[in-house]
């Protein structure tokens, strides 16, 4: 069931938003797949409120009655924000991010919180302090990560629509898990003010539906200017729909899928898509990358600097876990990070650290910083010519859980073609090719583009769809 399809429902009165609330916290409260940290308690209340604001005849919003789950990574006031770690265990904000008042200004209902990787760190859910995430395809799996509640949420079809955040892929990789829509939109066109940042120039607010015509609906509701927000736009950006046509357009995809580790079931749904493009008379041009190789390592460098400096922040005194004994500054600052936080955000800030030591002159970052430039005039360049690059969205179908792995750079791997868009604050969107456990892909377009690169996606959607 869509969106527009749920509000006429509660037009016509075919159903109340109570009734439909309750069904959605019956499914919520179950929490079978571990995809909830927090479930909003005054839910029902919200319902109430909507449904005599329709019974007075009142406007009503454009997410009138839509429940959404929200990544425990966005602020909520009242509602707890834990980032899925034991440091921010007990943490309540006093305030919203402006993602989620813009959400509440539409009549939309905060159902609950989601689990995630700890801190965002992590592709598998697994780095939760509150346990993995299971895949809602197949319970042996994981979902991706780090949005991996988000994604199971809308995955099991609890949800239409779940904020997540993306910094290196969080949202399309557990999107083409889960099989469903992710949304990486221009950097700046969704406000940050009030998600807790793990490296800023890479971190985006990023959308989780169903349906790319949900999607678009959602992105146009959490999209705004803020005055809170320096990164974000001045003026509302246009979502609008339209009738995208691919005849003639060019489109750029990897030369040799397979040097990237593409696998073959993920190649053979890759190629099903280049058919109903081809169909649709879009030109498919192949393209070599050079800097790509250098992809891994780069986003390694900048996000591992900025978690270490965005992290600093959780001492013991302002913010965050409290141990019960220690002697002096010193020793809080150690049990504080040592007990509050899990191994992977240990791993991640000892990184960076390092990485920005004086010692040598911080030459690691600078190399990194001096790559990302030119990996970004790469993309730039190639999206002057054609119209969308497409890619798998992941190189793979999901592990399964408790596989583990000591790399610590091995499960970026996966998303490749993911973290490439966000050192090069590209937008993109991930859309499934078929049912149930499978491939999907991923088209970007330059800053901006992100309409053109939505109803793109709408159209590829249809006629995926036989529509």
């Amino acid at each position: 069931m869509e969106i527009k399809t749920l509000i006429e429902k509660y037009k016509n009165g075919e159903i109340s938003v109570e009734q439909k609330t309750r069904e959605i916290l019956e499914k919520v409260e179950k929490n079978e797949l571990n995809q909830y940290i927090t479930i909003n308690d005054k839910a029902i209340d919200r319902a109430k409120e909507l449904d005599m604001k329709l019974k007075n005849g009142e406007e009503l919003g454009k997410l009138f009655g839509i429940c959404v789950s929200i990544k425990d990574n966005v602020s909520t006031k009242d509602l707890k924000t834990t980032c899925a770690s034991k440091m921010l265990s007990d943490f309540i904000p006093v305030y919203n991010a402006t993602i989620i008042d813009n959400l509440m200004k539409e009549d939309a209902i905060i159902i609950a919180k989601t689990n995630m990787d700890e801190f965002a760190m992590g592709s598998t859910s697994e780095t939760s302090y509150y346990g993995p995430v299971k895949n809602p395809l197949d319970n042996k799996r994981i979902p991706g990560g780090s949005s991996s509640g988000s994604a199971a949420s809308v995955g099991n079809k609890d949800v239409l629509l779940s904020v997540g955040s993306d910094t290196g892929g969080s949202v399309r990789q557990p999107a083409s898990y889960c099989n469903i829509v992710g949304y990486l939109p221009t950097y700046s066109l969704i406000s940050r003010y009030g998600v807790v940042s793990l490296a800023n120039t890479l971190d985006q607010v990023s959308l989780f539906a169903d349906s790319v015509d949900d999607l678009i609906e959602f992105a146009d509701v959490v999209s705004s200017p803020d005055e809170n927000d320096m990164t974000s736009i001045l003026e509302k950006y246009d979502f609008s729909r339209y009738d995208y046509d691919f005849n003639g357009k060019k489109i750029a995809i990897p030369k040799d899928l397979k040097k990237y580790g593409v696998e073959d079931e993920i190649l053979e749904d890759f190629n099903k898509a280049l058919d109903i493009l081809k169909d649709n008379g879009a030109e498919i041009s192949e393209i070599e990358f050079k800097y790509i190789r250098y992809a891994n390592q780069i986003y390694n460098i900048v996000m591992s600097c900025e978690a270490a400096s965005n992290l600093a922040r959780y001492d013991g005194l302002r913010l965050g876990y409290h141990p019960d004994n220690y002697n002096g500054l010193e020793e809080l600052f150690k049990k504080t990070r040592t007990e509050g936080f899990g191994e992977e955000v240990k791993r991640r800030i000892a990184l960076g650290t390092y990485y920005l030591s004086k010692d040598d002159e911080q030459k690691h970052y600078k190399q990194g910083l001096k790559l990302r430039k030119l990996l970004k005039d790469e993309l730039r360049g190639y999206l002057d010519e054609y119209d969308f690059i497409l890619t798998p969205t992941t190189t793979d179908l999901p592990a399964y859980l408790d596989d583990g792995d000591e790399d610590a750079l091995k499960v970026y791997d996966s998303g490749i073609f993911n973290v490439i868009t966000n050192l090069s604050s590209l937008c993109a969107i991930s859309v499934p090719v078929r049912k149930g456990l499978s491939g999907s892909v991923q088209f970007m377009a330059k800053e901006f583009e992100d309409r053109d690169l939505l109803n793109a996606a709408r159209a590829f959607e249809r006629s995926r769809n036989g529509n």
